[in-house]
């Protein structure tokens, strides 16, 4: 069985992309306010790994 995810692609625009960046920032913050350096340490890598998930998922691999 054959399972494929489809992630509709936009354009990628400058305003896009720092709206993206502020949203990552505004989440690292808050959770460094909530819990401190470990829990931003830990949002900041599951961030990551998301993003290379998401971008290999959008390139087919």
């Amino acid at each position: 069985m054959n399972v494929q995810l489809v992630i509709p692609v936009t354009r990628k625009t400058p305003a896009r992309a720092i709206g993206l960046g502020l949203t990552v920032l505004a989440g690292l913050v808050v959770m460094w306010l909530l819990v401190g350096w470990l829990g931003t340490v830990v949002l900041a890598v599951e961030l990551f790994l998301l993003g290379r998930l998401l971008l290999n998922a959008a390139h087919g691999r």
